[in-house]
């Protein structure tokens, strides 16, 4: 297994725990009613800065650790193959990221023109009386979007380098 392969591993679960827990915590926030709730936003803040900031901090563990504990040279055709897999895992993340972001776009689209006044007042109860809440969700959904596809470019990058050495 390549540096490269590891780190994407590294990568892959450290990115899985943390924004996991970070969802899982909005997520209970918004289904107990929080969302709602005056201080909301605030309280999250708190939490996403964390999210990120042990984002990076894993990043740099992970790859840290990979080069002390390896000391692995690629060939130039493994850092062909290793390059191509990137540029690869990267495209079928950009993929990702067009088609959720169009999905959710278009659904925004639908709700907006079809979804008449009567879905109107029942998201404006469950979201409160402001759309800062709406846009608190919308931003969530971006974020979900990036996120998801940060996992297809580490999930491909291993599927392809783990295919190159078989």
């Amino acid at each position: 297994m390549s540096n490269r392969e590891l780190r994407a591993w590294g990568d892959l679960i450290t990115t899985v725990l943390i924004w996991g827990a970070y969802f899982v915590h909005f997520s209970q926030g918004v289904a107990s009613g929080d969302l709602a709730r005056q201080g909301f936003v605030s309280s999250l803040g708190g939490h996403l800065a964390a999210a990120l900031i042990l984002s990076i901090v894993a990043a740099f563990v992970v790859s840290l650790v990979v080069n002390l504990v390896r000391r692995d040279t690629p060939t130039q055709s493994q850092a062909d193959r290793e390059a191509w897999a990137g540029l690869r895992a990267t495209r079928l993340a950009h993929g990702v990221i067009i088609t959720l972001l169009m999905i959710l776009t278009a659904l925004a689209l639908a709700l907006g023109a079809f979804a008449g006044p009567a879905l109107a007042d029942q998201v404006n109860g469950w979201l409160g009386r402001s759309g800062t809440n709406g846009l608190i969700l919308f931003a969530h959904a971006g974020l979900a979007i990036l996120i998801l596809a940060e996992l297809v470019h580490y999930g491909a990058l291993i599927v392809l380098l783990g295919r190159d050495r078989r």
